[in-house]
């Protein structure tokens, strides 16, 4: 389900000067769990540059987690497809879409390190996720 955010969750990265910055909670402190998922290079002044912000100003953000807003799973099928027959996985053969579904969706990565890859060091197994998630 999409997620909205307020705004002030995002204060400390707007710009004092910013014109989003007249409304009184972006005085306020950032909740400082705001700081745990965006790093400061995050700008959300780049995100807002429309003439829209200064008639109508933000009030939360909306957020897509995964396969809300798109079905995303036969992108990363074909990704973890690509990946797995490219590492020698099930003899070299591309996996299966059944063998996706039961074994991969819905699974955070975690997990599927020790699912996919149960003789790997988790290092290895993660730098694995990694690569799929840079290739997704």
């Amino acid at each position: 389900m999409p997620a909205l955010v307020p705004l002030q969750l995002f204060s400390n990265f707007v710009p004092k000067t910013h014109p989003l910055c007249r409304i009184p909670f972006c005085r306020k402190d950032i909740c400082s769990t705001a700081r745990t998922f965006f790093s400061s290079e995050f700008c959300l002044t780049k995100v807002i540059k429309s003439s829209l912000s200064t008639v109508a100003p933000l009030e939360a953000i909306l957020f897509d987690i995964d396969g809300t807003l798109c079905d995303s799973d036969p992108i990363h099928y074909n990704a973890f497809r690509e990946m797995l027959q490219g590492i020698g996985f099930n003899g070299g053969e591309p996996i299966s879409e059944e063998f996706f579904i039961k074994n991969t969706s819905g699974k955070h990565n975690e997990e599927l390190c020790r699912v996919l890859f149960p003789e790997w060091n988790l290092k290895k197994a993660r730098k694995f996720m990694d690569d799929k998630e840079e290739f997704f």
